[in-house]
């Protein structure tokens, strides 16, 4: 089969708009995120490059706190619960606490993305099941290994449900921030 010069002229429209296609699908844009408090998109070459804080919640005292978000990248996601203000000066209060912390995560089918609970005095054992305290000096931010590596569609709604129950009467009066974030170049 012969092609010619016209044939290669009447298919280029057809592969430059498949390309354009193809590119819209595979990108990503934060403005396609809805819900939550916001998204940041720290660049291709970061890691994490997405942070999508979905809402905060008082560390001090017992609730259910529900967010209700879409449009989230399209990587596998971490949550993590940052608290706000505090650092790895604030670690040993932190990880002495006794208040009980549970999350899910359920897509909008009603399948469970993500279920993961415990004290969070148990982030001194890091255990395969407990709550992990991420810090430095900026930072400091819970994790649960069983949140973590999420599978994402950009398509879906995900309901995000965090329960802190028998809160540590020595609580500080700091405030959780519930954040998904992933994706980007992890380098070696």
């Amino acid at each position: 089969m012969r092609i010619t010069a016209r044939r290669v002229l009447m298919m280029a429209p057809v592969l430059i708009a498949a390309l354009a296609v193809a590119i819209w699908a595979f990108s990503y844009s934060a403005f396609e995120f809805k819900g939550g408090v916001g998204i940041r998109d720290s660049g291709f070459f970061s890691y994490p490059r997405y942070h999508a804080q979905l809402g905060d919640l008082p560390l001090w005292k017992d609730g259910e706190y529900q967010f209700t978000v879409r449009g989230l990248p399209p990587d596998p996601l971490d949550l993590s619960l940052e608290v706000v203000d505090a650092t790895d000066a604030d670690r040993t209060e932190l990880t002495s606490l006794s208040s009980s912390v549970g999350v899910s995560i359920v897509d909008d089918s009603g399948k469970q993305v993500c279920t993961g609970s415990g004290r969070l005095s148990d982030a001194n054992t890091r255990g395969l099941y407990s709550w992990v305290l991420e810090s430095s000096n900026s930072h400091a931010s819970f994790w649960h290994n069983r949140c973590q590596q999420l599978p994402i569609s950009r398509s879906k709604t995900y309901t995000v449900k965090v329960t802190v129950s028998q809160a540590d009467a020595h609580s500080p009066h700091k405030m959780l921030m519930a954040v998904l974030k992933g994706g980007g170049n992890e380098l070696p």
